[in-house]
């Protein structure tokens, strides 16, 4: 039989039925509110021991139990860095915004809504801060949208312990009712009971609901603007015909309580074990000669405080030992004392599980590992296979893509007074995800240089490149972008240029060096082209001319007087040692001509 969906109620009894019918909570948010307790103690720590560190049973004692609890540490950066690529859902380059909102003032106020959505940050960091977290810890939690009138609108967290039931949708709600808060004192012996305000929302409208003993009373309902109701559950990953859902920390869950658990283990054995031991032969109190005694009487010996042995070494105490009288004597100097050194191999073995562990997990998440540097263990930033990354990623982004969206509709429909037939807003999150950083993408790019591979691939690469090294400089990104649509044979170097076209080619790699440190970068990409075409044309100008046109063309420039004031301070000698012999055949013999005749 087909599952019934809740349709909006129609009158005061239907909610007071509904209220009725759920009083009691619901298996399934018993297990996801247990779900939850369990995944904030792993993704955050928080009552980390209290939840997670328990007693092994059979093998440890109460004791050592207490004792592990005490010192043990939680383990939330090791989710930090497992899940640290999930940033980028945020952080990569491309997408588009659509914004269908004729009316200028409701533009502006919406916009404003969106850049201050909450705690005066914009949607998108707010979920970029808010959301993974929330899903990992909380996946059955709801971004629900209040709203006060007209005024003002924001998202609150709805944790699935403040949550008595709901039914979904998909991600979305038809119906969501809240834990009842209590109001108004109790007072047993008097007969006084405690009253409790519930709310339920539906697709049209808000409820609030007294409950005083078995009477309940409608204190409030109105319609809101939403056209469903405002909740948006955080996982879009749910149980079969159940309504509990799971976290993305579902996959490595038990793994990470074993990395818990194992690393409590450790701490403990470095505490018990990881301290150096000394020891030392016994040594006889030199004032009672090992009775504790002072003298004849009873007297406690001062020295060794009755010990009659020495406890601490004073800086002039002497150790006197019998000469060893022959060859089967044992002889203990100079091992008279010392220092038992912990037994690092089991310290070691259980840091390289812990390290093995992550990796596991790690490649559980995302579906590849990192590549180890020179068959060591050390990982180094490449990964063995980015697709399985990059899935993932889309993945994410569709899921806060749609939070994101649904939640600037509902916004939109605020401003408006009611639900919109047409979507006035749409983003679409950017999917060029640099999951590597820059030194590493640079390390294929060279490779794939070297290896002779296509264009379109070379291109890909030193796109990843560039916005990997300037993801935080937009400025620097855009002349960057620029600079490589513009500059010639850009994966080429100058000696592959003069090699395969020629050396007039590789000249323009040279001369685009000087033109970029010059160029106004703030032009748009065809002007840049079109300023590189005339610097080049200027070049070749300026290498054709004779030498004899240069000093023509310099002499032309500056006034007569100057020019020949110059000249006058030449040598003939020194003219010829500048221009060449085309200048020396046709104007030098010129110049001969109007020189005064010499005189015997």
């Amino acid at each position: 039989m087909p599952k019934q969906f809740q349709e909006p109620f129609k009158d005061e009894s239907e909610v007071i039925a509904f209220i009725n019918k759920h009083r009691k909570t619901q298996p399934w948010v018993d297990e996801a509110r247990k779900n939850s307790k369990k995944l904030r103690a792993l993704v955050t720590g928080e009552k980390f021991k209290e939840v997670l560190i328990t007693k092994i049973e059979q093998i440890e004692s109460e004791r050592r139990q207490v004792a592990r609890k005490r010192y043990s540490k939680d383990i939330r950066d090791m989710f930090e860095r497992i899940f640290q690529p999930r940033q980028n859902v945020f952080s990569a380059s491309g997408g588009s915004v659509s914004i269908k909102i004729d009316d200028k003032k409701k533009k502006d106020k919406f916009l404003k809504t969106l850049a201050n959505f909450k705690g005066q940050k914009p949607i998108k960091k707010y979920l970029a801060e808010s959301y993974f977290q929330l899903v990992d810890t909380d996946p059955n939690g709801v971004i629900f949208l209040e709203y006060f009138k007209t005024k003002d609108i924001y998202p609150a967290y709805k944790a699935i312990d403040d949550i008595r039931y709901y039914e979904s949708k998909g991600q979305l709600l038809n119906v969501i009712l809240f834990e009842p808060k209590q109001v108004g004192g109790m007072d047993v012996s008097k007969g006084i009971k405690a009253k409790h305000i519930w709310r339920v929302v539906d697709a049209k409208r808000d409820w609030l609901v007294q409950q005083d003993g078995e009477t309940f009373t409608v204190l409030k309902s109105f319609e809101h603007p939403f056209g469903e109701v405002p909740g948006v559950i955080l996982s879009d990953k749910q149980a079969t015909g159940s309504e509990l859902r799971y976290s993305p920390v579902f996959p490595i869950e038990a793994l990470a309580e074993d990395q818990a658990r194992d690393k409590s283990i450790l701490t403990i054995y470095k505490f018990q074990h990881g301290f150096p031991r000394h020891w030392r032969y016994r040594q006889p109190c030199r004032q009672c000669h090992g009775t504790g005694k002072s003298g004849d009487g009873d007297e406690i010996c001062k020295v060794c405080n009755g010990k009659g042995e020495i406890m601490r070494n004073d800086a002039t105490d002497v150790m006197t030992l019998d000469l060893p009288t022959d060859k089967d004597d044992a002889i203990v100097t100079p091992d008279v004392e010392g220092f038992t050194s912990p037994d690092f191999q089991t310290w070691t073995q259980y840091k390289e599980d812990l390290d093995s562990r992550e990796v596991e997990m790690f490649s559980t998440a995302w579906g590849t590992e990192r590549v180890k540097a020179g068959g060591n263990e050390t990982a180094t930033g490449r990964f063995i296979d980015v697709q399985p990354i990059m899935n993932k990623l889309n993945d994410y982004a569709d899921t806060v893509e749609f939070i994101h969206n649904t939640l600037a509709d509902w916004a939109v429909n605020w401003l408006f007074g009611a639900p919109q037939s047409t979507d006035r807003y749409h983003i679409t999150y950017g999917r060029r995800f640099i999951i590597e950083g820059p030194d590493v993408i640079l390390e294929k790019y060279e490779e794939a240089r070297t290896k002779g591979s296509n264009n379109t691939i070379l291109d890909k690469l030193l796109d990843e490149y560039l916005l990997s090294k300037y993801q935080n400089d937009p400025r620097m990104l855009n002349e960057a972008n620029k600079k490589r649509q513009v500059e010639p044979y850009v994966h080429q170097s100058i000696d592959q240029v003069n090699t395969i076209f020629g050396a007039v080619e590789a000249n323009k790699k040279v001369l685009f060096v000087d033109f970029w440190e010059q160029a106004k970068k703030d032009k748009p990409v065809e002007e840049l082209k079109k300023d590189w075409a005339d610097y080049q044309q200027k070049d070749v100008e300026n290498r054709s001319i004779s030498k004899a046109e240069k000093l023509q063309k310099t002499f032309s420039l500056i006034s007569p007087l100057v020019a020949t004031k110059i000249l006058d301070k030449m040598t003939g000698q020194q003219v010829l040692d500048i221009i060449d012999e085309k200048f020396e055949q046709e104007v030098f013999p010129l110049m001969n001509q109007n020189e005064p005749p010499t005189t015997d």
